[in-house]
């Protein structure tokens, strides 16, 4: 089975090949350039480095976010449109879930964070403590402050007494989460911190495994919290 994984969440794009249980290959790029210049050429170049047609690929991923609004529907409409041409399945899957599968069989409880702009996170809690990572509670659009409140309850619920947080939302707000917790914040490498395609092309698979697919068309992007469009627009009023 090869599945297809697209990534364009986040400021950072990438793309990744899975052959059954094997990574064939994956391209990254957190260079500022947008991802209508750098996505589609790193899909490109994958199926031309395997000798692969669109055809050939079984299962295509993407993420759906939370995330950049025009990053997100630059990566759905890239998948999409992919999967329609070739038809085959699409499994769209939560970008804070993809960042979580960068950890494995750790005892940390982890916090999956990204910089959601006017001082603001998207954030999840995951136990990451078997192969595949398992959300405790819900996505949400918070401050730092909040986010960190809620990762103090879990971490009693939980009885865990150390954490680590991954995401651009850790960097732009590290020193701040730094002060709340001290020496309970670990970290981790820097190839861990970032959300990758070979993470989400490894959960796409499971579930592949169970036929579990989304509707082409009907898969949309989740945002969580409003665009600035949709704010001026009063969207959320009605």
């Amino acid at each position: 089975m090869y599945i297809l994984a697209i990534d364009s969440a986040t400021p950072v794009a990438g793309a990744a090949l899975l052959r059954d249980e094997v990574l064939i290959a994956e391209a990254f790029a957190n260079v500022g350039l947008t991802h209508s210049e750098t996505l589609m050429p790193m899909v490109d170049r994958i199926l031309k480095d395997t000798s692969l047609k669109a055809r050939d690929v079984d299962v295509f991923a993407v993420t759906i976010g939370p995330g950049s609004f025009t990053g997100l529907r630059i990566g759905l409409a890239a998948a999409k449109g992919l999967a329609l041409a070739a038809d085959k399945p699409l499994i769209g899957i939560s970008t804070l879930e993809v960042l979580a599968h960068n950890l494995s069989f750790s005892p940390l409880l982890v916090g999956t964070v990204l910089d959601a702009r006017k001082g603001e996170i998207y954030g999840a809690c995951f136990d990451v403590s078997q192969a595949y990572p398992q959300r405790l509670g819900e996505e949400m659009a918070c401050s730092p402050e909040s986010f960190c409140h809620h990762m103090d309850s879990l971490l009693e619920a939980t009885g865990r007494s150390d954490l680590v947080l991954l995401g651009d939302g850790f960097i732009t707000y590290r020193q701040q989460f730094a002060q709340h917790w001290g020496p309970k914040l670990k970290t981790v490498p820097l190839h861990q911190q970032l959300p990758r395609a070979a993470s989400l092309a490894s959960l796409a698979r499971q579930r592949a495994l169970q036929d579990d697919y989304d509707d082409r068309l009907l898969l949309r992007p989740t945002y969580i919290r409003l665009s600035e469009a949709q704010n001026r627009l009063g969207v959320g009023d009605l």
